[in-house]
């Protein structure tokens, strides 16, 4: 199956909608807090393919090229305005392993600041594709 811009922003907008409904038992259950973390950071993760898959023609395939692709559409393609959202990418790619498998600790707090994070990161670049 061919990847697209529009198929990986539906798929962004479904592991968002995926951590939103996990965030609701995630402040009693630290378990919880992870996996809500892990698909926020998906959604994030999709939503810079998505990018990426319409301006540059490809996608990352390692933690690093995330953000490395996401500099390059900020000098390419990208409103400066958008550079606020690379720390987020830098540290979605540093916090992903630790949230897939269980090799970090995610609190509440740090769950809803994904997802908050998330949410605004999805919205933005829907816009943008």
């Amino acid at each position: 199956m061919t990847d697209t811009p529009q198929r990986a922003m539906h798929e962004a907008e479904a592991w968002l909608v995926s951590a939103k409904d996990k965030l609701a038992s995630a402040e009693i259950d630290e378990s919880s807090a992870i996996v809500c973390c892990a698909q926020a950071i998906h959604a994030i993760i999709r939503a810079n393919d998505a990018l990426t898959l319409k301006y540059l023609g490809i996608k990352s395939t390692r933690h690093d090229d995330a953000s490395n692709l996401f500099s390059k559409l900020l000098k390419t393609h990208l409103p400066q305005e958008d550079k606020r959202f690379l720390r987020l990418l830098e540290r979605a790619m540093e916090d992903k392993s630790g949230a897939d498998y269980g090799k970090a600790s995610f609190s509440y707090e740090q769950a809803a600041r994904y997802v908050h994070e998330a949410q605004e990161f999805v919205s933005v670049m829907k816009g943008r594709i």
